[in-house]
């Protein structure tokens, strides 16, 4: 093991005494597989780990002379070349880092990989022991990994989708994490279920017997019901294994135009082509000219697609062209709910 002499270092109370820090340049980077291929069904589970051996240089002498031990700061790097040329970087604070299925995959497709095909990742611990020395880096580590698609879905069949055997409507999970929500028009009495696979297989949740809002994955579960008939938001948790609905009596456009009045210029519902549509003249206010899509007049559901690339965003604005324009809000694909303006 190097030693390096600790410079500028006063009140030694003997001649000849000498206080060093310790290199850590035999410090290993230790990953705990080297090939994974990711799922839905590991999505909340830990399925990855890195682990180092030291977090700080120890000081010789240190008690003797008061010193604390010096902490490093440890950086964790992930590229797709083995040069790390663009890392992506985690600062890292202990000695270990755990991945679940989801923040590992989450990982890999912000790094630009694609789902379903298998790459090797790169991964190295880069350590600092003060600012005026060069970083110091572990052997680099390979993980070959194959991500998969991070929206996912539950699929409703029953009479929301024309039949048990059928599996049109469905929620999403943009990030699969189990928490997923959609909108649908039901009737009172319509009875489904949630599927996490178009055809029936994999896991099916019913409703706990006697418990309408709770999810039961088990062969006694019952069906799963609406008590009233309606436009619902439909959010389920396979986390916490439940369910609940919204009922949406209106929507409505808020904005500068109109003083930001909540009942002003309410959205007319086409049944058919399942799409929300107003007509307005959009007119600069005291702050700009933009507006927002509320839903039972309460701000507590509120759409808007602030980069004006037509994807709804929650609690985001809309800033239209100045005049009389039609809107249309499209939320009868969960995956991607729309605005246009025409």
């Amino acid at each position: 093991m190097l030693l390096l002499p600790l410079l500028a270092l006063t009140g030694c109370k003997k001649d000849g005494d000498r206080v060093t820090l310790e290199h850590i340049a035999n410090n290993e980077l230790v990953a705990s597989a080297s090939e994974l291929v990711l799922t839905n069904a590991t999505a909340g589970s830990n399925v990855f780990s890195l682990s180092w051996s030291k977090d700080s240089l120890r000081i010789s002498n240190s008690g003797k002379y008061g010193l604390a031990t010096t902490a490093l700061s440890n950086t964790l790097q992930f590229d797709t070349v083995n040069t790390f040329t663009h890392p992506k970087e985690s600062v890292e604070t202990g000695v270990q880092k755990l991945f679940t299925g989801t923040s590992l995959n989450m990982l890999v497709l912000s790094m630009g990989m694609v789902p379903e095909e298998t790459k090797t990742i790169y991964i190295r611990l880069k350590t600092l022991v003060g600012a005026n020395l060069e970083p110091l880096y572990t052997p680099t580590v390979a993980l070959k990994v194959t991500p998969f698609n991070l929206v996912s879905f539950l699929y409703m069949p029953g009479d929301l989708s024309g039949g048990w055997n059928s599996y049109t409507t469905k929620l999403c999970s943009p990030t699969s994490d189990g928490k997923y929500e959609g909108y649908v028009n039901a009737a009172q009495w319509n009875n489904f279920k949630l599927s996490e696979q178009s055809n029936g297989s994999g896991v099916v949740y019913g409703s706990l017997p006697n418990e309408l809002y709770k999810l039961d994955p088990s062969a006694a579960q019952w069906n799963i019901w609406f008590d009233e008939g309606g436009y619902f938001l439909v959010k389920a948790n396979t986390n916490d294994l439940s369910w609940s609905k919204t009922k949406i009596n209106s929507f409505h456009i808020s904005g500068d135009f109109n003083d930001w009045s909540t009942s002003a210029t309410p959205m007319s519902y086409d049944a058919v082509n399942k799409v929300w549509t107003a007509t307005a003249n959009f007119q600069a206010g005291q702050w700009g000219n933009s507006f927002q899509i509320i839903a039972n007049g309460d701000w507590v559901i509120v759409y808007g697609d602030e980069d004006g690339d037509g994807k709804i965003g929650a609690g985001e604005k809309v800033y239209p062209p100045t005049g009389t324009h039609t809107v249309t809000m499209n939320l009868s694909n969960p995956e991607k709910y729309t605005i246009t303006i025409q």
